[in-house]
């Protein structure tokens, strides 16, 4: 289950690997993206999320930081998991954005640091909760000694779309390689 599956990429990538992914999203849209995909419209905030079957695996990335109520969203996980099966939660890490880029998405509410992102899983049920810093660079999944440069560009003052006005704007892998330097995300994994 992707909560927040928002224009369906994830449900795609879920399902060409095999899996049969089913969606959640506030957004009517999500129903014509994920169309060939089971997907709900509903505000997890006010509605309930209830699926006849368990899920093995629940994914969200980048929707708890628009909640007001963010345990909302790891309480349906845990709710609608297996027993033993695994969520993913993903959220802008607070230490590394909060200087300028999580505010930039102006929906942005509720920041998160390793801490409170794990105790809230751990709020909502989970065990076994590891949070970690997750960089968005595939080449540091492959490499990640190669994780210093990434580290000095975040420390260097070094502007990027879109939070600012860059020559390189047309260059999307030199714009990509310094934002995702600088912005980091939480990688929440846990077990119900």
């Amino acid at each position: 289950m992707d909560i927040g599956c928002g224009r369906g990429e994830y449900l795609k990538t879920f399902s060409d690997l095999g899996l049969t992914p089913h969606g959640v999203d506030i957004s009517p849209t999500a129903l014509e993206y994920g169309h060939g995909f089971d997907v709900k419209v509903l505000n997890l905030e006010k509605e309930d999320l209830s699926y006849e079957e368990e899920f093995d695996f629940v994914f969200s990335k980048s929707v708890v930081e628009h909640m007001r109520n963010p345990i909302a969203l790891v309480e349906s996980a845990h709710k609608n998991l297996k027993e033993g099966g695994v969520a993913v939660i993903m959220t802008p890490s607070w230490i590394h954005n909060y200087k300028a880029a999580f505010y930039i998405d102006h929906t942005h509410v509720t920041p998160f640091t390793k801490p409170s992102l794990r105790d809230m899983m751990e709020m909502a049920g989970f065990k076994e909760v590891k949070v970690y810093y997750f960089y968005q660079i595939p080449y540091l999944w492959k490499f990640p000694y190669l994780k210093f440069f990434s580290k000095l560009v975040s420390f260097l003052p070094i502007p990027y779309a879109p939070l600012n006005q860059v020559p390189w704007k047309t260059s999307n892998k030199i714009n990509k390689f310094v934002r995702f330097s600088k912005e980091v995300m939480l990688l929440a994994v846990a077990k119900k």
